[in-house]
Parts: C-alpha cells; structure tokens; sequence
C-alpha cells in the first residue's frame, strides 16, 4: 500500500514538473518497466481530463446566469447601452 501511494506522489509530481531532471528520467524508466505504473498514470490524466471539462462546464453556467442577469434587469440597462457601444 505504501508504494501505491509513492507512486500516486510521483505521478503528481511528474505530471505537473515537480520532479529534477534526474528524478524526472528515474520515473520514466520505471513507467517503461511497470504495466500497473503506465496504467496508473493514464488513469490519473484522465482524471485530470474530467476534472477540467467539469470546470469548464461549471464556469460556462455560471457565465450564462450572469449573461442573463445582466441582459434581462432594467436596472442594468446603462450597462447594457454601455456594452453595445462598444461593439458597435
């Protein structure tokens, strides 16, 4: 159990430049001896993958219920002139 979670610490590392150059090489070779090593990593990129697109997908609706407060209060209608001048 105690390998899996070094192993889950290098992959962080790895994946976001926090390993020497040297350490860097160390894990790459393991990655080219270790099936169980590759797969964990793959895994964990795809992790990262959904992470990211569930982001997006958050900040996309957040930004479209902030759209439409702005575009439908009348108390924001000198906002709204003020953007539609400026793509005027």
């Amino acid at each position: 159990m105690r390998t899996s979670w070094t192993d889950t610490i290098l992959i962080e590392k790895y994946l976001h430049g926090g390993l020497d150059p040297l350490a860097r090489q160390v894990f790459k070779a393991r990655m080219l001896q270790s099936p169980r090593l590759r797969l964990r990593m793959y895994f964990q990129k795809k992790a990262y993958t959904l992470v990211k697109l569930y982001h997006r997908k958050k900040l996309k609706e957040e930004m479209e219920i902030l759209h439409q407060q702005l575009v439908s209060d009348p108390a924001k209608s000198g906002f709204q002139q003020s953007i539609l001048r400026i793509f005027q």
